[in-house]
């Protein structure tokens, strides 16, 4: 997959604030996963950024970094709750929002109630929305009418997950696909892990009784994280960053992202010739 090029211009007016959201109805499709690998990829080029769970099943965001994730417990009027949190905006470069399942509309229509794209406009602050494609004709359906009703008033991810998601036949080179490209949506794909890798992070999560953030894995004695899932922890959170930074642009202020430098993609070795080590003159 080539790495999407930031489609930003000098003329572009300036963000100096972004919130990121996935807007989605299926659940277990990798929204948190991505979100807590975003969060550590922030956090290493010092961005200022703050988090809200809205995800009352499974409070992964809050759990995993309580000092920078506001939990925010399900209300009957949760339009009200995503409102709250809009107007909080300003108070950080970057915004992140952890949805549950299910509240793709609650959040469009929080959007809709406040015209937050205007609101956004005077506030020098960009909207970016996450879409995960997956081969069911109901979530496509979903996924369409979020960009027919946010159109290019927002920037685009799409999310490509193979862990979870293992095709997206549905999605691509179809008439969505082809809109999102002409809105300048960026394509992330998630780099697997490895499932072994995944439980025994997971049997420590148990244990702790909360998240616990790749940082925390890999720098925390303590925890005794085996060594080789250490290793190929460490090896899936620097593929993250580099996808990450290749995309800046979609994610971050406009500062912020000036300041990263995509990351140069790793070269494979070509293939060694067949024979190529042996003296070829004392066959003769």
């Amino acid at each position: 997959m080539k790495p999407q090029q930031d489609h930003t211009t000098s003329a572009d007016p300036e963000i100096k604030h972004r919130l990121v959201v996935p807007i989605q109805t299926r659940g277990n499709i990798g929204k948190s996963t991505e979100a807590i690998a975003r969060c550590e990829w922030m956090s290493h080029h010092n961005v200022q950024w703050r988090g809200y769970d809205l995800d009352g099943f499974n409070r992964t965001l809050s759990t995993t970094y309580p000092d920078k994730v506001t939990f925010v417990s399900p209300t009957p009027e949760p339009e009200g709750e995503i409102i709250k949190i809009l107007r909080c905006i300003p108070h950080a470069e970057v915004t992140v929002i952890d949805p549950s399942a299910h509240m793709n509309q609650t959040i469009l229509k929080a959007f809709q109630m406040v015209r937050f794209a205007e609101l956004a406009a005077g506030a020098e602050a960009r909207v970016t929305v996450l879409v995960f494609p997956i081969d069911e004709v109901s979530d496509m359906d979903d996924i369409t009418a979020t960009v027919e009703a946010l159109a290019d008033t927002v920037d685009w991810i799409v999310v490509r997950n193979r862990a979870k998601i293992p095709g997206t036949k549905f999605f691509d080179g179809s008439e969505i696909e082809a809109t999102l490209r002409a809105y300048g949506a960026a394509f992330l794909e998630l780099p697997s892990l490895l499932s072994d890798t995944r439980n025994h992070l997971r049997a420590h999560e148990v244990r702790l009784g909360r998240g616990l953030s790749p940082a925390e894995a890999l720098k925390n004695p303590a925890l005794k994280i085996d060594m080789a899932h250490r290793l190929i922890l460490e090896d899936w959170l620097l593929e993250m960053f580099r996808r990450f930074d290749a995309i800046a642009s979609h994610l971050l202020t406009t500062d912020a992202a000036a300041k990263i430098s995509p990351s140069v993609a790793r070269v494979l070795k070509p293939s060694r010739k067949r024979g190529a080590g042996i003296n070829v003159e004392n066959l003769l």
